[in-house]
């Protein structure tokens, strides 16, 4: 445990020099918990761990440049065709590249099907740079292909497949997973074929969203993935099958031992199934033996296996998830679960452990964390784990052996899955199933770091749970709280979502939710899980800030680029006010967004409707008549925040801005620049009497309307107001009584 632990410390000082004085914290605590001579080993251990980490990172380099690029490439890894989509992990000249490609026909889909693992292509097209996050505390993609040596994205405009082919037995063994996938997508019902491809080859994608994002919700969606519970439990079944059949232990170990490798790169070589397979091998190792071996010595020794193969593998969530849970269960299940006698309260220790020890690594990957999940978990485990497993286990012998037979597990299965879904969608809909956290700060994620041992020595010392959560919990609470107020400038692309956070909490509100104009497409192109800006990045984006509701949403106009992603957000955050312009409703995209969130209040407004909170106030100053949710239609917001005029002006255009000239509230310290910086808006009339000292311009990268435009920048250059641009600079946050900072800084 030492080592391990050495380990992982060793990889964040390297790694984030920044948070030093907080891991000489965590170093001090470890250090009164360890006798002398362990703390010499554990010191030594944590420097020759960090030279280790520090030699392999400064290998991790490109010899390419951002360009044009023609040649032939193999077929790695990753292979993805969603509709007109193509995506790969492609090797050339021995580098690692992530392609993608925009199908252009089905004919051309259907040839791309085809392909397979060690397959060479003949690609054109353009290396660019992966982009970091664009939006604080966002995933970081360029970080997490780094992190798999892949350096640059592979934009390819043409894509021809080659006859030939130079498959390794590693692509031989990818290719037969592949396989086997198809093979259970096109030959088994499909109600039950996505758990079969979950929970036999780790392949989650063919689950439906509404069925995945319910399990999510309800903290069981971790089941749908190969955990190191089915890998017992599939290790028990063969062993049990051998020794019916008469084998030796002896000899059935070895085979065990020289097949679990092979398991676990079909099953996609998770780190829950990496992790199981390795300490299963250790503990065998161990009874074939005169040394034996612990689970805690197992745990161990995968840890540090897996950490010499790959040192990047501890900043993947599954791996800190499943290390964290098992060495939690180790350490302290044991000595909580000798007091148990029943197998009820058993299975919820289980569960609360787990969470439990989840909890800073939830909080912080995915800012939220299930709380029914720990008492769900006691339902949902048996039924995944004793009936859907085995029966996808029979589903696949006779969807391969004796096809004939495949009625019978089919139909239990179907009951199965029936139910598990029923009721998950029948208890998403429960309040407060979900706790959203926010990212916590290194200070916070420190302090429940040490809570977290802190709950687990004393359940073990007293037997007592509930009174030792609460300092979890409230410090979980006080990480929520907003002290100093905040503006942020959503970097969405090409669109507007203005985030305003009031000290303490007082008041949060939204001005747009950005969205994307949704284009018809041939059946064979659409794709499963479409990008959408309100799911994929206004959502996180609040929940990362520890934001679950919202006291106003304001809809500026009826445009999509504005609030098509409202669906999305109001389905994920609670709004408890949704403010739209007077006519903005005679709009389709309104009116679909009114009938699918019934449940939220809704309010037409014109100038004059304001609010106030303390010392912030909001005044809606246009339009001053019913429109036609347009441009000019758009609301108009004077606002004093920390103790500065601030004007959010939607996507008004010359027109309207004429009418409000004579407006003495449109004089504003801080301007948010009309449609997007378009030459049809920030006149330099308007700019004049406005006086902005800054401006803020919401404008995606490279977007197709040239936004925004040099007519707009050189009229506030000339009024010489500073320019912040997301297209340039990311999230443009403002912090109350500190000034601006930029989500690409």
């Amino acid at each position: 445990m030492t080592i391990a632990v050495a380990i992982i410390l060793a990889v964040i000082c390297v790694f984030i020099s920044i948070k030093t004085l907080l891991l000489f914290g965590v170093l001090l605590v470890i250090s009164f918990l360890l006798k002398r001579n362990q703390l010499v080993v554990f010191f030594s251990l944590t420097l020759v761990a960090g030279g280790f980490f520090w030699f392999f990172d400064d290998q991790n380099h490109s010899q390419f440049q951002a360009g044009d690029i023609d040649g032939t490439v193999t077929l790695n890894d990753g292979i993805v065709i969603d509709g007109d989509a193509f995506r790969a992990q492609i090797l050339y000249k021995g580098e690692r590249f992530q392609l993608s490609y925009k199908i252009a026909s089905e004919q051309e889909q259907q040839r791309f099907m085809k392909l397979n693992y060690g397959d060479e292509l003949q690609v054109s097209g353009t290396l660019e740079m992966p982009e970091k996050n664009r939006n604080k505390d966002q995933f970081n993609y360029q970080e997490f292909l780094y992190r798999k040596q892949v350096h640059w994205l592979l934009k390819a405009n043409a894509v021809k497949p080659l006859t030939e082919k130079s498959a390794s037995w590693l692509h031989h063994l990818k290719n037969f997973r592949k396989s086997q996938l198809e093979k259970i997508d096109t030959g088994l019902d499909s109600q039950i074929a996505p758990y079969v491809a979950s929970l036999i080859y780790g392949d989650r994608t063919t689950v439906e969203t509404s069925v995945y994002e319910s399990y999510q919700r309800l903290g069981v969606v971790h089941l749908l993935a190969i955990s190191g519970l089915h890998v017992n439990l599939v290790i028990s079944g063969f062993l049990l099958l051998f020794r019916r059949l008469g084998c030796q232990i002896e000899k059935t170990a070895i085979v065990m031992i020289c097949l679990l490798p092979l398991y676990c790169l079909m099953t996609g070589a998770n780190p829950p199934v990496v992790r199981a397979g390795i300490m299963t091998i250790c503990l065998m190792i161990g009874r074939l033996s005169p040394i034996r071996v612990t689970s805690l010595q197992a745990l161990c020794f995968s840890f540090i296996f897996v950490f010499l193969l790959n040192p990047y593998c501890v900043f993947e969530i599954g791996f800190q998830l499943s290390y964290a849970v098992s060495f939690a269960i180790i350490l302290s299940g044991r000595k909580i679960m000798r007091k148990v006698s029943s197998n009820l309260l058993s299975s919820l220790y289980i569960s609360l452990i787990s969470t439990v020890s989840g909890i800073a690594i939830m909080s912080y990957h995915f800012y939220e964390f299930s709380i029914v999940g720990v008492f769900l978990n006691i339902i949902y485990v048996p039924l995944f784990t004793f009936i859907l497993l085995p029966l996808s286990f029979l589903a696949i012998f006779f969807l391969n052996i004796v096809p004939v037979l495949l009625f019978i597990p089919t139909a239990i299965m179907k009951i199965a899955v029936s139910l598990s879904e029923n009721l998950a969608s029948a208890l998403q809909n429960m309040p407060f199933t979900m706790w959203v956290t926010g990212r916590a700060s290194p200070i916070v994620l420190a302090v429940l770091f040490l809570l977290t041992l802190y709950f687990f020595y004393s359940w073990e010392k007293t037997g007592k749970v509930c009174r030792y959560l609460l300092p979890i919990a409230l410090c979980l609470v006080i990480g929520t709280v907003n002290i100093t107020g905040k503006v942020s400038i959503i970097d969405i692309g090409q669109g507007d979502s203005i985030l305003i956070q009031l000290p303490w909490n007082k008041g949060t509100y939204v001005i747009d939710v950005g969205g994307q104009m949704a284009f018809d497409k041939e059946k064979w192109a659409e794709r499963k899980a479409p990008f959408s800006v309100g799911k994929n990045i206004v959502t996180p984006v609040l929940k990362s800030k520890g934001i679950s509701k919202l006291d106003k949403l304001i809809v500026t106009h009826s445009d999509a680029d504005h609030m098509e992603g409202l669906i999305d957000v109001g389905k994920s955050i609670q709004i408890k006010e949704l403010i739209y312009a007077e006519g903005g409703e005679t709009k389709s995209i309104m009116k679909k967004a009114l009938q699918a969130l019934p449940n939220v209040p809704a309010k037409a407004v014109l100038a004059g409707y304001s609010w106030a909170k303390g010392e912030a106030t909001f005044q809606v100053i246009s339009p001053t008549e019913r429109g036609e949710g347009g441009n000019n239609d758009s609301i108009v917001i004077a606002a004093v925040l920390d103790k500065k005029r601030w004007l959010f002006t939607g996507d008004i255009e010359m027109e309207t801005e004429q009418a409000l000239l004579e407006n003495p509230l449109i004089q504003a310290d801080i301007l948010k620049v009309g449609h997007h910086g378009s030459k049809t808006s920030t006149t330099p009339a308007f700019i004049d009497k406005v006086k902005p000292v800054i401006s803020l311009i919401s404008c995606g990268v490279d977007n197709r309307f040239g936004h925004p435009r040099i007519e707009t920048l050189q009229t506030l250059e000339a009024a010489n107001s500073a320019i912040y641009r997301t297209d340039q600079q990311g999230e443009i946050i403002y912090t109350f009584s500190k000034g601006f900072s930029f989500g690409l800084e």
